[in-house]
């Protein structure tokens, strides 16, 4: 990889935003490379910059990557694998609903203060509220991926009816 990717590399597999010194450290590269890479990302909008107490600091920015997620699925899943998906989440669900007897995540998070339950137990409901989030966040994704085939698809996008960004849409 050249510095560029690096950088890119480095600044977009975090989850906490860092400084463009870390960045630099991390990729091998000197920090003022580092800075004219990470303020292009984030005119680019695909990092956001923040000030810390470690001054302006670079995070990937949330919008980009689920978009990109997004564009994933749809591009590397059929419509039957993510319908698959969002039934297996939904099952998930309803398990933990049924195991913590609880109605929503909301419920499950503020049972984690229950005084009857032991410390392992808080523990294990907190790992399942984590689980429950991304699984909420994936079920978004899986039917905005879902809806983004099926717009292609009726737009004739990756077909063999040549769709092209300046032809219209048939209606129909």
């Amino acid at each position: 990889m050249d510095a560029a990717e690096r950088v890119r590399h480095v600044a977009l597999t975090r989850t906490m935003a860092r400084n463009a010194g870390w960045i630099a450290t991390e990729a091998d590269v000197s920090r003022d490379t580092a800075v004219k890479y990470l303020s292009r990302m984030a005119e680019q909008g695909d990092l956001e910059v923040v000030e810390t107490a470690e001054g302006t600091c670079y995070k990937p920015d949330p919008v980009t990557q689920f978009l990109d997620e997004v564009r994933d699925l749809a591009e590397t899943h059929s419509q039957e694998e993510l319908t698959a998906e969002l039934r297996d989440i939904a099952d998930e669900i309803d398990r933990w609903k049924r195991e913590f007897d609880v109605e929503s995540l909301a419920e499950l998070r503020q049972s984690v203060g229950d005084d009857d339950l032991s410390a392992e137990q808080r523990r294990e409901r907190l790992d399942i509220v984590e689980e429950w989030e991304y699984d909420v966040e994936m079920r978004e994704a899986i039917r905005l991926a879902i809806g983004l085939k099926d717009s292609l698809t009726e737009l004739g996008a990756g077909t063999d009816q040549g769709y092209t960004p300046d032809s219209q849409p048939q209606e129909g």
